[in-house]
Formats: C-alpha cells, structure tokens, sequence
C-alpha cells in the first residue's frame, strides 16, 4: 500500500441500523472524517424484509422517561414516532433511517459496493469499491445478516425457497406447506401462510419457544412471536413436528419433495419446503473473513474493544457481536456499543470525545466500559 493520507479517518461499510446508528454516533465527534458505504440502499436488509414481516421487538415512545424507544438508534428519536406503529415493517424501518440520514447529514454513499480490502497495519485500509479506491485510516464493518442466508444447511436445500428469499407470502398460492425450522423465521412464515389460508407442517429439531432455559430472546423466541403462535395452533392448521434434525430434501419423479429426517422419519408434499435455517454464522463479516479469527464452532472473535483480533483498526458492529456469553443480536443490544467504540476511535485520532459521555444512560448499564462492580451484566 503506497504511503499517502487517508481519504477517511473511518470508513463504515453497511447503511442498516448498525451502521446508521455508528455513523450518528461518530458525528458527534468534532473533525472526524467519515463515510458510510452500502452496496445497495439506506436500510437494504429491511427493504428485502417479506412484506408481512414485522419488528418482533415492540416500539414505544418512552424516551421522555429515559428509556428510549427499543427499535431506535438514537436517543432523541423514536420508530415509534416515526411511523405511527408499534411493530414496524422492514420498509417502514428503512423509511425511519434514511429520514435520520436525511435531518442529520449523514455521508452515505449508496449502491458502491465493496469489492475487497486490504489491510496494512502502518497505513489503514485500502478498498475497492464499485465507485473506485478508499483509503480510511479505521475501518468498521456493520453489514449484519439478513443478505447472508444459509442456502446450504443439508442436500436437496436448492429445491427450497428461504425465508430470506421471499418477498411477499401472499404470493404463496392456497395449499400445504412444510416449514424447516422453529425459530423466529420459521414461526414467522408458518403463521403469514396461515393467514393466506393455507396448512402447515413444520418441522423443529427443538422448542425454542420454551423459555424454561431462558427468557433472552436471542436464544428463546419473543413473546410477540408466541402470542402469534398460539393463535396459529388454535386455527387447527399448524401441525408441529418436534426433535426433527432434516438431512435431505429430494426432489422424486411424481414432482413431490421427499424430507428425510435423521432418526428415519420422512414426509411427502407438493410443494418445495420452506427454509428458515438461519444466516451463515458470521454473516456479511464472512466477506472479508481472512481479516477476522474464527473460533471452531465458527463464531467471530473480537477483543473487549470490539475490535479484530487479527487485524488492528478493524472493528465490528451490529448483530453478529459476541462478547463473552453476551448476544447484541438486536438493535437494542448493539446500540450499546457504539460510544465506547466512538470513544476509542477519537482517543485514537486524538479528537475530542465529551460529546459521548453519557451517550449510554438511555440505554442501559450493558455494553459500557465502566460497569457496576460485581452485578451480573
């Protein structure tokens, strides 16, 4: 990489929640130089949402009372608000952001893809784009999930449509389906078909809607989304078939799918099973993946700081984070971190960091530096 200034102190790839809220966060930050950068629009992921998905996560306008709004990404605005709704639609979110990019000015170049990135540890960060070469000093990555389906999560799986793949339910024609997967995704699509008059079979390998484990819904599903389910069971049209592992979907000659489950159980339909296996673990992350450590279940490792532990000023927000036995899967969760990672980034750049102090208190305790002595979080 030639010698030269960067183009930016910080370059921020992905236009969603994560992103936006980063960017926001940053441009508190007296001469910082930044921009955000999105292969598609402001809050693609949301755009590609089915039409009938909705925020499991309730919005409500309480930040007057210090608690802001759970879907928000700053603490003086609220979804809520924004869209008159309590459990917003993907492109009524998308909406919400691109209007904070719109108030607050925020740099985004949309639809320049990121081709790749270099790394050199003296002189930051080089991408190529679809609108040409940046050179940013630090580099945050907040591309999440949502564009990262797992297609391949058994043989057969190219014969089935994924939950990410579909754009509106009621495009599904009336008859019987068969749902792979009991978690958010799965439930989600099993109780849209239901709604379009449709039957149901789906298909769990565990109960993730027991909470006798646990009551976080990044490992147990929301209670929005057993209140729906409940209703789905009462409509006689889900039938729900437990401790199913799938290893194989064929397509037979007579046109029908054959669903083999690992302890010999198999099932028959007309139409190709839905998948709602989940994400690549990693996520978009995986598009620069030699840039990250990976443990051996597959997760991506971060320091405290939330940083590469491979590649310094490489730094990760959004869903995919881990620190420890903390998931910051939800927006609520991540938004924590983005003043501590400000923070770090001005003491870096020798900028003035006062504007974030206190940029937590709607949040929460969880995700500061600073937290409270021996308590759980």
């Amino acid at each position: 990489m030639e010698q030269s200034k960067p183009d930016y102190d910080v370059v921020i790839v992905g236009a969603g929640a994560a992103g936006i809220g980063m960017a926001l966060t940053l441009q508190k930050i007296p001469g910082l130089n930044f921009i955000v950068l999105d292969s598609g629009r402001i809050g693609e992921s949301f755009h590609r949402w089915p039409a009938q998905t909705r925020f499991i996560t309730p919005s409500f306008h309480s930040n007057p009372f210090g608690l802001a709004d759970l879907n928000s990404i700053t603490a003086a605005s609220s979804p809520a608000v924004f869209a008159n709704a309590e459990h917003l639609s993907g492109a009524q979110y998308a909406a919400y952001l691109a209007s904070l990019v719109s108030q607050h000015k925020v740099p985004v170049q949309t639809h320049c893809k990121v081709h790749h990135v270099s790394a050199d540890k003296a002189q930051g960060f080089l991408l190529e784009t679809a609108n040409g070469q940046i050179h940013s000093r630090f580099l945050i990555w907040a591309t999440g999930e949502f564009q990262f389906p797992d297609l391949t999560p058994f043989p057969g799986a190219n014969y089935c449509p994924h939950y990410a793949q579909v754009s509106d339910w009621s495009d599904f024609r009336t008859g019987h389906y068969t749902v792979i997967g009991g978690y958010e995704s799965g439930i989600d699509a099993s109780v849209n078909l239901i709604k379009s008059g449709c039957d149901v079979r789906l298909l769990v390998r565990q109960t993730s809607w027991d909470s006798h484990n646990s009551d976080d819904p990044s490992i147990c599903v929301s209670p929005y989304t057993r209140e729906r389910l409940q209703q789905a069971l009462l409509s006689e049209r889900l039938d729900v078939c437990f401790d199913v592992d799938v290893t194989q979907v064929a397509a037979n000659e007579d046109g029908q799918f054959r669903i083999t489950a690992r302890d010999g159980r198999h099932w028959q339909t007309t139409q190709a099973p839905i998948l709602a296996t989940g994400f690549i673990n990693g996520g978009g992350a995986r598009q620069i993946a030699e840039l990250w450590a990976w443990s051996d279940e597959g997760d991506l490792l971060v320091s405290e700081a939330d940083e590469s532990t491979r590649t310094p000023g490489l730094f990760l927000v959004g869903p995919q984070l881990r620190q420890e036995e903390r998931i910051y899967c939800f927006i609520y969760k991540f938004r924590q971190r983005f003043a501590a990672l400000g923070t770090s980034l001005a003491q870096c750049l020798q900028l003035d960091a006062r504007a974030l102090q206190g940029d937590n208190m709607p949040w929460g305790p969880f995700g500061n530096n600073e937290c409270c002595g021996d308590c759980e979080c």
